[in-house]
């Protein structure tokens, strides 16, 4: 047996059949204040402003107390068990004081990401049927232009730097925290594993976002996150998510569940830049770095080398990427780059725990998810609910029969009114299909190829995003890709890609003109060399930027949606021929 408690034997030996989890289980109650009483002075909570001119350390007695206090303040203004409310925050602390409290009333938080606008935010909250609001000043605003509609009168702000103060009609929530008495203990009367928890929308890469229950015992699952990263108490992790991402439940949660500590940073005004992250690793005894594909690609460009090898880290030993699949290609420049560092690939999703990674003591096969977690069976499915056969390509699903299916994945989605669990049985073993495609190889390592409306259909073969984007991304003028199928008359479709051209690139080619062909030709050959003749874009498109969701995944319905705009005639044609 594997001596590291974070090795994938030793993990599925301790959690093969699940996380015990008491039947009145509450997260702030059960994990939070067990941490406070077991090491009052561990710090639970990082904070470091933008341009690290000032910080925030808050230690698991301050998470504690400070959530009780919030807790207070929401009672007080008449919420109550099973009241849902509407978060949307930035990088600060005190969306934890608040997320926790409400969890200690038996409040449901549904988080949303800071890039909301009004209309977004109506359409969660009357989805919701929320009772509340909470944001800092900017947000408060944009929800002000809807409150009306929805029927939403509670309205909290947490104050940020230069914010101006608390205007009359919401409830200054530092100042009401501040007021309640320190030692403060506001708890519901009876909490229940399977009390709904907190609610989050999907990022809607295929269609409008839809609303995923998830239950108290969902929380406690995210200790197999935890594993995954490596945390103990000490540890310091960096989770580059923002708090309206269900990714940032992984990541705190999972960081608590260990008693570790959690490093927060908002990121500057205006867009990301990899040199602020890279200065954090810098100064900071962070060990544990968790980020989406788009991060580590940007780490790898030229200019973020040079920074990185000039500010080396401070302590980092670990890394980890999920939210999409990340490219083999990217994997092998961050080792080379990090001196040995390889980053661990994960699949999860707002509806599930980390359930398929790279464990410690697996071997990380280059695009590869990694192997199923240890308390999930996972397999690919068939239409009808079939398992299928290692090599054989189908949906990625979970049992929810068996296992941590039965109890560390969402409860189901709110559909028409009705909880939609989306499951099949079939044999006697019963599914949670989860949208995405892929296959298992007969090592049981689990490869994506992309989301089920997202399969390109040309001449016959079924050709996986992914593995087109990974194959290009080997080219050194792509920086970033989608690939799409577009309406062609011959194959049905045609592969097309629109790609972001890296920095040595970006101003040497100009639209329309033969360096822009031959180097679309020689991205084409270089394909060739490396993967399957049938999957090569017939058609590329350099473009600046490339539409996402909020939460930084590909949303390659709108490129689909361009191209068949765009073929109209050809669509007539292919339709008339059916």
């Amino acid at each position: 047996m594997a001596s590291s408690e974070f090795h994938y034997d030793t993990i599925c030996a301790k959690y093969g059949d699940g996380i015990p989890c008491p039947d009145d289980f509450s997260f702030p109650k059960t994990v939070v204040d067990k941490w406070a009483q077991v090491q009052p002075d561990q710090l639970a909570l990082h904070w470091v402003a933008h341009d690290f001119s000032h910080e925030r350390k808050y230690s698991y007695a301050d998470l504690s107390d400070l959530s009780n206090r919030a807790a207070q303040v929401f009672r007080d203004a008449g919420l109550e068990k099973g009241d849902r409310v509407l978060v949307q925050l930035p990088r600060v602390s005190g969306f934890w004081f608040a997320v926790l409290g409400l969890m200690r009333l038996g409040c449901v938080p549904v988080p949303g990401t800071s890039l909301l606008v009004a209309k977004d935010l109506e359409f969660r909250a009357r989805t919701a049927s929320a009772r509340a609001f909470i944001g800092d000043a900017e947000s408060c605003g944009r929800f002000g232009e809807v409150a009306s509609s929805v029927g939403v009168s509670r309205v909290f702000q947490i104050r940020t730097a230069g914010d101006g103060g608390v205007p009359s009609g919401r409830v200054d929530f530092d100042k009401a925290v501040e007021a309640v008495p320190r030692g403060t203990k506001c708890e519901a009367e009876q909490h229940s594993k399977t009390d709904l928890a907190i609610v989050f929308f999907t990022s809607g890469t295929t269609g409008a976002p839809k609303m995923v229950l998830l239950e108290s015992e969902y929380l406690l699952g995210h200790t197999i996150s935890g594993l995954w990263y490596r945390l103990k108490p000490g540890k310091l992790f960096l989770c580059m998510a923002d708090l309206g991402w269900a990714k940032a439940c992984y990541g705190s949660m999972g960081t608590f569940n260990m008693g570790a500590t959690y490093f927060v940073q908002p990121p500057p005004p205006g867009n990301f830049t990899p040199n602020q992250l890279i200065d954090a690793l810098h100064r900071y005894p962070i060990e544990t770095l968790c980020c989406p594909p788009t991060i580590y690609r940007s780490l790898v460009s030229s200019s973020a080398k040079a920074y990185w090898k000039a500010n080396p880290p401070r302590a980092l030993n670990h890394c980890v990427g999920a939210g999409e699949p990340l490219n083999a290609s990217v994997i092998k420049e961050f080792r080379d780059l990090t001196g040995g560092l390889e980053v661990k690939d994960g699949y999860g999703q707002s509806e599930t725990v980390i359930c398929i990674s790279n464990w410690e003591g697996v071997k990380v096969r280059e695009g590869s998810m990694g192997k199923a977690g240890p308390f999930f069976q996972v397999g690919i499915i068939d239409e009808q609910g079939r398992q299928l056969s290692d090599g054989e390509e189908g949906e990625i699903a979970i049992r929810t029969d068996v296992g941590g299916g039965k109890t560390w994945i969402f409860k189901g989605y709110i559909k028409n009114g009705k909880v939609d669990k989306r499951q099949k049985t079939r044999d006697g073993k019963t599914w949670y299909g989860t949208g995405d495609r892929g296959m298992r190889d007969s090592d049981g390592y689990f490869w994506f190829v992309g989301r089920d409306d997202d399969v390109i259909t040309t001449s016959g073969y079924r050709v996986g995003p992914f593995e087109v984007e990974s194959a290009l991304k080997l080219h050194p003028a792509v920086a970033e890709s989608a690939a799409v199928g577009s309406p062609d008359l011959a194959r049905g479709e045609l592969v097309k890609a629109f790609v972001i051209l890296s920095e040595e690139y970006r101003d040497k080619v100009r639209p329309g003109t033969q360096e822009e062909k031959d180097l679309i030709l020689d991205i084409q050959n270089t394909f060739k060399k490396n993967t399957g003749p049938y999957k090569v874009p017939r058609e590329i498109e350099f473009v600046d930027t490339l539409p996402k969701t909020v939460s930084g995944k590909i949303r390659r319905v709108e490129l689909r949606d361009l191209e068949k705009e765009r073929k109209k005639d050809v669509l007539k044609q292919i339709k008339s021929k059916l």
